[in-house]
């Protein structure tokens, strides 16, 4: 069982896991879309240049129409990966492979119809090197060099002369192998490379002991929420009370166990996108376009939530309206109005703390 689980991530899942495939599947749609235009664009110019030097030289004129429509189709393999194939996973996944088709039938025409009597050179150069340039399942990208290698092989039986017949059947085998060989390994390798990279980047943004963003996340995104709303932005910032005298009293697994449970309370009212730890036991979420009534039902429902655990937390509020907002001001008087109720809240208690805003 577990070699049949070893190959089906390794041809399949590309040496990682199912769950960790999924997770890196975003990047390798970005990193493939972006390698798509590339190599389209540079193939239809490569092609056109052909085309226009095909009218001036002999060896070239036989393979004009060839360049021509090779040309055409890579343009339209452009058109569309630049309009339908950001938002759609399928779209571009085949356009990868009607790019990779249309390269493979451009050098098996070249290394066959075309030059019957030389052994072939374009299809060998395409086969190996084509595949590298996206990242996929191994086993798709392995089938479809297989059967572009026996077709091929098909049609070289047909058209090539004797003398070269043998040698191209024998490299089309041998390079068409090692082509399987070195995309899966290299697809392996990128894929390990986009897993770390994901994991080092959810590392850097998410706080490790309550799972929710951090302050590195947290000023990342500061500036991009003025553009996300069409009426307004709301700051919650929020202080846990209590946690130092927590620790003192009933250990630190304690305090981190309320830092737990409040975070977790903040994403349930706020979301997990719009909800941070900037500090040891300071919280802030943001709420885009959140009428004034619903703003106050969640913070309510938070700090209700958050006193029958028989915990404590200060919380003030800001907003700012799209006409001008100044997002530095809001989270400014935000944490005054917190440090407002956290000051109420241990004068209540009969506590002389007095809090620095």
């Amino acid at each position: 069982m577990n070699k049949i689980k070893n190959f089906k991530e390794y041809f399949i899942y590309s040496g990682i896991s199912k769950d960790d495939y999924k997770f890196i599947s975003g990047e390798i749609q970005s990193g493939n879309r972006q390698n798509l235009i590339i190599f389209s664009a540079v193939a239809s110019v490569f092609l056109f240049i052909m085309f226009f030097l095909s009218f001036f030289s002999k060896d070239v004129e036989t393979s004009r129409w060839v360049y021509f429509f090779t040309m055409l189709s890579t343009l339209s393999v452009l058109v569309t990966a630049k309009l339908f194939s950001e938002n759609s996973p399928l779209v571009l996944l085949t356009d990868i492979y009607i790019f990779v088709s249309i390269l493979f039938i451009f050098g098996i025409i070249l290394g066959t119809v075309t030059r019957p009597d030389e052994q072939t050179v374009s299809f060998i150069a395409l086969i190996l090197t084509v595949p590298l340039l996206f990242t996929d399942k191994p086993v798709r990208m392995a089938v479809f060099i297989n059967f572009y290698t026996a077709v091929f092989i098909i049609i070289a039986l047909y058209v090539k002369v004797d003398y070269v017949l043998t040698a191209d059947i024998i490299d089309a085998c041998v390079f068409g192998a090692i082509s399987v060989i070195v995309s899966t390994y290299m697809m392996n390798v990128k894929c390990q490379r986009y897993l770390y990279e994901q994991k080092v980047s959810v590392m850097s943004e998410i706080d490790l002991l309550t799972g929710i963003r951090n302050r590195n996340c947290y000023e990342k995104n500061l500036s991009f929420y003025p553009s996300l709303c069409s009426k307004s932005v709301s700051c919650v910032f929020i202080d846990v009370n209590g946690l130092h005298e927590l620790n003192n009293t009933k250990g630190h697994e304690a305090g981190d166990k309320m830092l737990k449970f409040v975070a977790g309370k903040l994403q349930e009212y706020f979301g997990k996108n719009d909800s941070y730890r900037i500090g040891g036991d300071e919280f802030v979420a943001f709420a885009v376009d959140c009428t004034p009534e619903e703003l106050k039902r969640r913070t309510k429902s938070l700090i209700k939530d958050v006193e029958e655990m028989n915990y404590h937390i200060s919380v003030g509020c800001d907003t700012g309206l799209y006409s001008g907002i100044n997002i530095d001001s809001i989270i400014k008087n935000a944490e005054k109005h917190m440090y407002e109720d956290k000051t109420l809240f241990y004068q209540q208690k009969g506590i002389d703390r007095r809090v620095r805003i």
